[in-house]
């Protein structure tokens, strides 16, 4: 506990590395390993350069202030009642993606005397995993901090077992397959932009550390390389085992996490993998379960602070959890549909807001410590938010073609 810059390496780094991660090989499937790569990098340096803007305009406000609190400052009430909402829109549609997706991987451990159909097992293992990490979530952030490094620890451990198993059946020539459309690239920008969306835990951490901007600067930058070396070995391990035909075949008809356990246990022909994939998937998305949960539940008492009700932490969790536990118990298939979507919101969350409340900052401020740059890197970190929008929103009209899945 004493080293709280690593707890919150760990905490952003566990945001991330969860169904994100998982649904990148949906993705990519046809994409090849060599185009992945380019994406991925291109990513690191446009969100870590955005989450150090984040790092830079806190230093200005109290450091309990969450984001919506930052954003009032220099753009009124307005403004934080419209972040407050574009937040709790974006981080319910997350956390119902990853409600969905513990469904999809835990329904297969109920024991088959209880005579469950699939999908009523899959709701329950749904409702039993968001309740657990809830309620801990709902206790506080040193309960959650304790039960990330654990449930990362493990994660840790079970991917290093796995890359072990992977990386016996690896195949360089795997490696070498070509995308079967260049356009891929834009295509998978928005899910793949999602998978670095650790922003909505700086204000967490940024309490966490007491408001001390060098670690928080040092978190976000750790946590965020941490980040990308560990997709980038995910990505080796997972195109250089999966034959792309039989992935894209595969995942074409299950696209799911259930299809992507399918597909290496019939690429690798090893039940031992497949399940060493569905055990480190679990701890993958509980530890982002856990850090999306705490960025949701500084949001929402952020807008219950309105009505003198952000004291009582029962309430603060049955905001935070009660709507996306709703929405994936009705809807138990969306975990795909609704991580696509919450990555176009991202990209205001990510990047345009953090851009707007650095430039304003700057004015009022201009002998703070500042990230390098300039206005330069600012205008460019706009244009990439609005291609992602734009690809986002509008593939047909593109003509883009579709990833699996």
């Amino acid at each position: 506990m004493k080293n709280r810059v690593f707890g919150s390496t760990l905490i952003i780094a566990g945001t991330a590395v969860g169904a994100g991660m998982l649904a990148m090989p949906l993705t990519s499937a046809q994409m090849g390993f060599g185009m992945t790569f380019a994406l991925l990098f291109f990513l690191w340096v446009l969100l870590t350069f955005t989450a150090l803007l984040y790092a830079e305009v806190h230093q200005y406000s109290p450091y309990d202030y969450g984001i919506a609190g930052i954003t009032e400052q220099y753009f009124g009430l307005t403004g934080k009642l419209i972040v407050n909402f574009v937040l709790l829109f974006f981080m319910y549609a997350v956390l119902t993606a990853y409600i969905t997706g513990s469904g999809d991987l835990l329904f297969s451990f109920i024991p088959d005397s209880f005579n469950l159909a699939p999908e009523k097992a899959q709701k329950i293992a749904s409702l039993s995993f968001a309740i657990l990490f809830g309620i801990i979530v709902t206790i506080g952030i040193a309960l959650s901090d304790i039960t990330n490094r654990l449930f990362f620890t493990l994660k840790v451990i079970s991917f290093i077992i796995l890359l072990y198993l992977l990386f016996g059946k690896f195949n360089v020539t795997n490696l070498q397959y070509k995308p079967t459309n260049n356009l891929l690239f834009f295509s998978a920008l928005p899910i793949f932009f999602m998978t670095f969306g650790f922003h909505i835990c700086t204000p967490t951490i940024n309490e966490y550390l007491k408001g001390d901007n060098r670690k928080l600067r040092m978190a976000c930058f750790f946590g965020s390389t941490g980040i990308f070396i560990i997709y980038i070995i995910w990505q080796m391990a997972t195109h250089g085992v999966l034959k792309q035909s039989e992935l894209i075949a595969i995942l074409n008809e299950t696209p799911n996490l259930n299809g992507l356990i399918q597909a290496f246990e019939v690429t690798t022909g090893s039940k031992t993998i497949s399940e060493m994939v569905r055990i480190f998937s679990l701890f993958a998305l509980t530890t982002s379960y856990i850090g999306v949960s705490l960025g949701l539940s500084n949001a929402v008492k952020d807008l219950l602070s309105h009505f003198n009700m952000s004291k009582n932490n029962t309430l603060v969790g049955a905001v935070t959890f009660i709507p996306p536990i709703i929405v994936g118990f009705t809807y138990p298939n969306i975990f795909l549909s609704a991580f696509s979507f919450a990555g176009v919101i991202f990209a205001f969350i990510g990047v345009i807001l953090p851009v707007a409340l650095v430039y304003k900052a700057r004015k009022r401020n201009p002998q703070g410590k500042a990230v390098r740059g300039g206005n330069v890197a600012l205008l460019l970190a706009l244009i990439c938010a609005g291609v992602i929008i734009v690809v986002g929103s509008f593939p047909e009209l593109l003509k883009l073609p579709s990833v699996v899945g």
